[in-house]
């Protein structure tokens, strides 16, 4: 796929739609000119006649173009297993990325109900034998589609998504606790669709997807009867302001997450010093670290917001400087990555009296293993330039840390930490403790320990991401992303 910078990625459309006959060379022209860089056409396969073969066609003549196959729940009833082997070949072009539409739909009973239960068990089965992540459809069936889902899942995630969202949170929730991505279409933009957007809003970004479904729906901004993938803007400006969030951040991680799904994912064109989220500007000094918590992925998958923090070398003074340029730009600037900022000490002091000197509002992210690390107390070195300092306790007692944190300094590091904490207290004006937010940590006992230290306390919220076993012995990778301060 094109790494296509901030570009967006429209999830689900139907260009094969005789709606597109007269001009489709101008609405893939549009689209791009829009800036979309990648568009799903997704085929609404039947035996007679078949639109896969002008998918696939549109595909191979677009760069931009990628296609997916597989039997609507329309068409459930046309899935005996010869079509459905002519579908699965399919699956083997370069350019097909994803399985499907399948699922349920009971509103128009185009196929029974049995046919439709049936077509989507083999379409769950194919794509989990072949790994090809999967796109499913659901209209008037949730409890059977959840039914289904958790029998053919025999104990682990799927991979795919949940194409044009409509229904509440409580069905959110239930779509991702089996690992599915929420496509949310212009229906949230209409007038009549809270509960869509109450959805969108309880969804973390790294489990959501923008769409447009074109041709059908188009969204409320616009007066068109005809949908086309341009017409996603309005989803992800729609979606930006549930979130609370700037159109690049709901861009860039909607663009991630799909590339995620189809497992290409391109490293950034060179190393991300610094990223933004919202209106403040992260800084990524190094992504080494001196703890190897449970629940963080610094090593197996360093990616947070859509950005990729693995760093090939750790740049020099000047290309930070370069690349933040006018820090007032910025509501706050935060040493924060995968990796520990304080071992970079030099030129964290440094980069921080600049960037003071020139008006910005600090703040340090930190596993408070600075002292251990370099031996003295390097809180006077810190304090100057610092607004707030946030620091990862993650446990409460010396023993969990061990067993939660794993520092490389052993049983003394808990106890460095507190002691690094008290030092901060009374040099940096806000000083907060941090935990995530997973089973194996007593959140109450944190609290209770930031209580007793006068310091603030925050819960980083535990993110997982689809892979590996979490907390729970499910099927998920964890993963600790390191903006806790969102």
């Amino acid at each position: 796929m094109p790494d296509g910078g901030n570009m967006i990625v429209d999830s689900h459309v139907h260009l094969d739609s005789p709606q597109f006959d007269t001009d489709r060379p101008e609405v893939i022209q549009r689209a791009w000119d829009a800036g979309v860089s990648s568009i799903l056409t997704v085929a609404m396969a039947s035996p007679e006649p078949s639109s896969i073969s002008q998918t696939i066609e549109l595909a191979e003549k677009y760069d931009s173009v990628y296609a997916a196959v597989g039997i609507h729940p329309h068409d459930a009833s046309t899935a005996n297993p010869a079509f459905l082997d002519e579908v699965v070949r399919w699956m083997e072009h370069p350019k097909v990325l994803f399985f499907g539409e399948t699922g349920l739909d009971y509103h128009y009973g185009n196929s029974p109900k049995d046919k439709q239960k049936d077509a989507f068990r083999m379409h769950l089965r194919i794509a989990r034998e072949k790994h090809f992540p999967v796109i499913i459809h659901c209209r008037g069936a949730w409890q059977d589609l959840f039914e289904i889902l958790a029998q053919e899942s025999k104990g682990r995630k799927y991979k795919g998504i949940l194409h044009n969202f409509t229904g509440n949170p409580e069905l959110a929730k239930r779509c991702t606790s089996f690992g599915l991505q929420i496509s949310f279409s212009g229906i949230i933009t209409f007038k009549g669709s809270d509960e869509i957007r109450s959805a969108a809003k309880s969804l973390r970004l790294d489990q959501i997807l923008v769409e447009t479904d074109s041709p059908y729906m188009a969204p409320a901004p616009q007066s068109a009867l005809r949908n086309e993938p341009r017409y996603v803007l309005d989803v992800v400006t729609t979606l930006a302001g549930i979130k609370g969030v700037t159109t690049d951040d709901i861009i860039r991680n909607t663009t991630f997450n799909f590339q995620h799904l189809v497992g290409k994912t391109p490293k950034d064109s060179g190393d991300v010093l610094v990223y933004t989220i919202r209106d403040r500007l992260y800084v990524n000094l190094t992504d080494r670290c001196t703890a190897h918590c449970v629940f963080c992925r610094r090593e197996t998958d360093p990616t947070a917001s859509g950005y990729n923090l693995r760093l090939e070398k750790e740049p020099p003074l000047g290309d930070y400087l370069e690349a933040i340029g006018d820090p007032r730009r910025y509501a706050e600037i935060v040493f924060c990555g995968f990796g520990e900022p304080t071992l970079r000490l030099a030129e964290l002091v440094e980069l921080a009296r600049i960037l003071k000197s020139r008006g910005a509002r600090l703040r340090l992210n930190t596993n408070g293993h600075g002292n251990l690390i370099h031996g003295r107390n390097i809180v006077p070195e810190i304090s100057p330039y610092l607004d707030e300092i946030s620091i990862s306790i993650d446990a409460a007692d010396a023993k969990t840390y061990l067993e939660v944190v794993r520092p490389d300094y052993g049983k003394v590091a808990f106890q460095a930490v507190i002691d690094f904490i008290k030092a901060c207290i009374g040099a940096i004006p806000i000083v907060t403790l941090t935990a995530v937010d997973i089973p194996a940590i007593d959140l109450d006992a944190c609290q209770r320990l930031a209580q007793d230290l006068n310091v603030n306390f925050r819960v980083r919220e535990y993110q997982p991401m689809v892979g590996s076993t979490d907390f729970t012995g499910e099927p998920e990778t964890s993963s600790e992303k390191p903006l806790e301060a969102e």
